[in-house]
Parts: C-alpha cells; sequence; structure tokens
C-alpha cells in the first residue's frame, strides 16, 4: 500500500517531517509531525536533512525513553461541528492556512490546540 505525503513532507524512519525553508538562516527546518513534543533539525540539503533528521528523532526518542514518556501522539477520535464566522474572514484564513502548509481545517485545529494550551 502507498502512502502518500502532503506537500513538503520528507519521510525518515517511518516519521513525517514537514519542510520549510528559513531564508534568514538560508537552511531548510524539518519538523517531524505526529510525535508528543518538540523534535526539529535543520539542513542545507536534501541529503542534510536526512542525515540530521535521522539524528534529530533518535536524540527525541532516547530522550522520552528516559524520561518514560511516549512519543508518539496516539490517535484519536474525530469529532465534527459547524463554525460560523464572518464571510470576511475566509480569503484570511485560506492564506493563514496556506502559509503554514495546512489544509484550512488543520488550521483551525491546531491554532485551537494552541489557544487550550494543548501545543
Amino acid at each position: 500500500m502507498t502512502t502518500t505525503l502532503p506537500p513538503n513532507t520528507l519521510l525518515i524512519q517511518g516519521q513525517p517531517a514537514l519542510i520549510t525553508y528559513e531564508p534568514e538562516l538560508r537552511l531548510f527546518r524539518g519538523r517531524f509531525l505526529g510525535l508528543t513534543g518538540y523534535c526539529d533539525f535543520m539542513a542545507d540539503s536534501l541529503k542534510g536533512l536526512q542525515e540530521q533528521g535521522e539524528i534529530s528523532l533518535a536524540e527525541y526518542l532516547a530522550d522520552c525513553e528516559a524520561r518514560s514518556v511516549a512519543p508518539f501522539e496516539r490517535e484519536d477520535k474525530l469529532k465534527t461541528f459547524t463554525l460560523r464566522y464572518p464571510a470576511s474572514f475566509s480569503e484570511r484564513l485560506a492564506v493563514a492556512a496556506a502559509e503554514q502548509n495546512m489544509s484550512v481545517n488543520s488550521f483551525i485545529v491546531d491554532t485551537l490546540a494552541r489557544r487550550m494550551k494543548l501545543r
């Protein structure tokens, strides 16, 4: 079975990482997705991202094991609800989500999680 990754995502040891470019540093930054904590890495090439990602993920997993913390998020059941918002938000919401390389739904969920201090 083939899994399609979202755009700007690199699979490192089976774990997806979102890749962005940091122009002020002239480096690419990878941030692992689906972890219970924050784990990132930087490099100036695809090969470097792969190498640094493997190192960073190994250190993160070792740290989680040492602290007896579950490293990966558990899959949660999804719920739905209707959200009413001003029409003027539509374009701004779409742009904000695109800037984060996220769908509008993911952007809203991420924003809510941050506001509730879950992330």
